[in-house]
């Protein structure tokens, strides 16, 4: 087979942006900003004619620099202008522009079958699940507090469960149609829905478990979980709105949670002490031991009572000697 090469032009996230093949030995190929070129790159910092690449008949090719202020670099390393330099395959930067370089000795990797994760083979179903733990939490909590007007209650609160959604996901929806070019409505749908449910549910929960059983971890317990509910609603948004790689996509959504976490724990400070029905926790109250006695007899508790009947009438007896009644016709 003729010797070929295939010239790339890559994004900032390693997308293919316009490719160019050139084949046969001794074609050749300039790239720059000038519309002379087989290669026309919009770059403020490439040369108007910056390098240029020969296929050789071994199926390598020659990059040479044509005297630009800023070099032509391969895989990082600067290519001398006067020797140029034989490569067989990588990454070469022109200016800013990223231009991968491809020839027939690139191993091509095996080709990966179509697998769609949990979360895209069932993102209607889960879509659908979601939303409807968050209206029912709206409804139920409605239901609990205001049952005198039940009805307009619980529409206002469906409404502002419905808004708190559509923002959710609609603002990642835009960043997915800004980045990787479509909406993927539901992914976001259903990745803003079930974590607003399982937020809301397990507070619920919480609730009624730190009233009847009174453990102090289970508040640290509760906001653990939380927090790696959170972790998991942002690391997934990042995977279907981004390019990001699976550590990058990690780090950026544990430093979220951690930022957004600050923030409400610091607001809290704020406002749970001015709440009126806040009840502090204090210091555990433990019973006194208790000492066992035997039980004492009744003609014992009559008699302390006599003794103290004669004290109250020797008293009464002193107060009147000191002030006597006087009648009231005196």
């Amino acid at each position: 087979m003729d010797a070929v090469m295939l010239l790339e032009v890559l994004d900032d996230h390693g997308n293919v942006q316009s490719r160019l093949r050139v084949a046969g030995a001794g074609g050749s190929c300039r790239i720059g900003r000038s519309l002379s070129c087989e290669l026309c790159i919009d770059d403020p910092y490439a040369a108007a004619a910056h390098a240029q690449l020969t296929l050789q008949s071994d199926g390598q090719v020659l990059v040479q620099d044509l005297g630009s202020r800023n070099g032509t670099r391969h895989d990082g390393l600067l290519v001398d202008p006067a020797a140029g330099r034989v490569i067989s395959g990588g990454e070469l930067l022109v200016g800013r522009t990223r231009v991968r370089v491809r020839t027939l000795d690139e191993p091509v990797p095996a080709e990966r079958p179509f697998r769609r994760d949990l979360l895209r083979r069932h993102r209607t179903e889960l879509a659908v699940a979601g939303s409807l733990l968050c209206f029912a939490f709206a409804a139920f909590t409605q239901w609990i507090l205001t049952p005198e007007r039940l009805a307009q209650r619980v529409l206002i609160a469906e409404l502002l469960a419905l808004a708190v959604l559509s923002l959710w996901a609609g603002a990642w929806s835009l960043v997915s149609r800004l980045t990787v070019g479509a909406w993927k409505v539901r992914i976001h749908v259903a990745i803003a829905a079930i974590c607003i449910g399982l937020w809301v549910w397990g507070w619920w929960l919480y609730t009624v478990a730190a009233f009847a059983l009174q453990w102090r971890w289970i508040g640290l317990l509760a906001a653990i979980l939380a927090a790696a509910v959170a972790v998991a609603a942002a690391y997934l948004h990042l995977r279907n709105a981004t390019h990001f790689h699976r550590v990058a996509s990690l780090l950026l959504a544990t430093a979220a949670a951690l930022i957004c976490g600050g923030i409400w724990w610091l607001v809290d400070l704020q406002v749970d002490p001015r709440t009126v029905n806040r009840v502090p926790l204090g210091a555990p109250v433990q019973p006194a031991a208790l000492r066992l006695a035997p039980s004492m007899d009744p003609a014992d508790y009559l008699t302390d009572l006599m003794a103290l009947k004669r004290d109250a009438n020797r008293l009464r007896q002193e107060s009147l000697l000191d002030t006597p009644i006087l009648d009231a016709e005196d």
